[in-house]
């Protein structure tokens, strides 16, 4: 198919009966906290049925409640990024749950586990670890889904990245694999363009959750008041709630004459200075 047949099982989908993605399903992953988490909650919000997929149940399970509490629809499934079985089976649970499958939210991140690490200090397994998870994590979540997004009549798969993008001290895996992430955004565009599915990146600043994770920040009434996030022009992380308005954007119609381009959405922080 070319993303303009509806796709065999669609009824199956439930969600939101209005809003951009009413009838749509997404799978997102990461989605236990974070940037994650608000995309879950955004898509939902929207209308559509969500697959919460992440290596932490608890939190998963948690995303999952706050989706219900608000009227949506979700399910949560265990997912191990860095496990091409893993990744397929996200897929295929859901098909399914739901029936279909018309977006992919990749968020892979390991920012629980992660520290700044100057080169000098970086092992070859925490290198190895970060690609993994980051883009071997997107390619392969990419490469399970596209069978079934290519059988929908409106398929997008958004490309989390960061503005550590563009360089990042101390922090040369992380900066790097988000680089390639913005790399492998083109070229998938490219590649899926003649199925229909578009392919676009969203660049999120610093987020709260992240930087109390590395412990840049011990509180999160503190966010607005050390160097590292004056960084911003906004003058303060971005939280959850912060990022639904850009993900729905690239995950609905309203974007559909758009393909292989990345969005900042930091707070300006790559314009100050």
């Amino acid at each position: 198919m070319t993303g303009t047949e509806e796709p065999t099982g669609a009824a199956h989908a439930v969600g939101g009966s209005t809003g951009p993605l009413a009838g749509r399903v997404a799978l997102v992953t990461g989605a236990a906290q974070g940037a994650g988490r608000g995309y879950a909650r955004a898509l939902a919000s929207a209308g559509a049925c969500v697959v919460v997929a992440d290596r932490f149940a608890d939190a998963g399970e948690e995303t999952v409640g706050l989706i219900e509490k608000d009227g949506g629809t979700a399910r949560f499934c265990h997912l191990d990024v860095t496990d091409e079985a893993s990744a397929q089976g996200a897929v295929a649970f859901a098909m399914a749950e739901f029936g279909r499958l018309d977006v992919l939210v990749n968020n892979p991140n390991r920012y629980r586990d992660t520290t700044y690490t100057p080169l000098a200090q970086m092992t070859t397994e925490h290198w190895d670890t970060t690609m993994a998870v980051m883009v071997r994590g997107t390619f392969l979540l990419c490469k399970a889904a596209v069978p079934e997004l290519a059988r929908s009549p409106c398929p997008a798969i958004v490309n989390h990245t960061s503005s550590a993008a563009y360089g990042v001290r101390n922090w040369l895996d992380y900066g790097t694999a988000r680089g390639a992430v913005i790399a492998m955004t083109k070229s998938l565009a490219k590649e899926l363009a003649s199925l229909g599915i578009r392919v676009n990146a969203l660049s999120v600043g610093s987020m709260a959750a992240e930087a109390i994770a590395l412990g840049v920040l011990e509180r999160e009434e503190q966010m607005t008041g050390t160097p590292e996030f004056r960084m911003q022009l906004i003058g303060r992380v971005a939280t959850e709630d912060d990022v639904a308005g850009p993900v729905v954007f690239l995950a609905s119609d309203a974007s559909r004459y758009m393909t292989g381009q990345t969005i900042s959405y930091d707070g300006g922080k790559f314009f100050l200075g």
